[in-house]
């Protein structure tokens, strides 16, 4: 009997390593939520090198920014190992709805990694027909129009009556962000993130003379 209580307990001890080891994206320690709200929870990654993450599990729809040129090892739950270089702008949006995703991510460069995945929790207005920002569409699916943004996009035009939005300086000395009337509202460097409210009005501007490079994610 005392064998048994004995494996019994092993066995639970086990089972808690296991899912204590296999946790959802915004559980993980190094994706740090730093914005929710109804319609966003963005998941702010950085990891060093040689440091790896927990097997994780994405099951919401998400938008992902590179901030970072990085090599970055990836595994799969009980796949092989897999090396890919990540680019700094690459932006791009995957489902996860049917084909949810556990796995983990190490750097495998000298260079730290730094990327942002935004899960997409509810639509805004989806029975509304959105037709497309004066900016370089990336992609465009039934969730949500991705842009480009480079300084000659800047020329203060005013941007209302539009559905929740995240701009993402990847490159670029600074980005403001104006109220219809020139008031300033934000300022965002490299690396950093702005959230923008449903029909707010708004304009950008870019300060300084670096490369603007800047992707703007608007939830439909």
């Amino acid at each position: 009997m005392k064998n048994k209580k004995t494996g019994l307990l092993t066995l639970l001890l086990c089972y808690s390593f296991v899912l204590a080891a296999q946790v959802q994206v915004s559980k993980e320690p190094r994706h740090k939520k730093t914005l929710e709200n109804k319609y966003i929870r963005l998941l702010d990654v950085n990891i060093e090198p040689g440091d790896t993450s927990l097997f994780h599990i994405h099951s919401t729809p998400s938008v992902f920014v590179h901030f970072t040129t990085t090599v970055v090892c990836s595994q799969i739950k009980g796949k092989e190992w897999v090396t890919a270089k990540n680019t700094a702008g690459n932006a791009w949006y995957r489902s996860f709805v049917n084909d949810t995703l556990v796995h983990r991510v190490s750097n495998c460069d000298t260079v730290p990694f730094h990327v942002t995945d935004v899960e997409l929790l509810s639509p805004y207005n989806p029975a509304k027909k959105l037709q497309p920002l004066p900016f370089i569409v990336l992609f465009e699916n039934e969730k949500v129009i991705a842009y480009r943004l480079t300084a000659a996009a800047f020329n203060n035009q005013i941007i209302k009556g539009r559905g929740p939005m995240i701009a993402e300086l990847v490159t670029g000395s600074e980005v403001k962000l104006h109220n219809k009337n020139g008031k300033e509202l934000s300022r965002l460097r490299a690396g950093k993130y702005v959230y923008i409210k449903p029909g707010t009005a708004f304009y950008f501007s870019a300060t300084g003379d670096a490369a603007i490079n800047m992707v703007l994610f608007e939830i439909k």
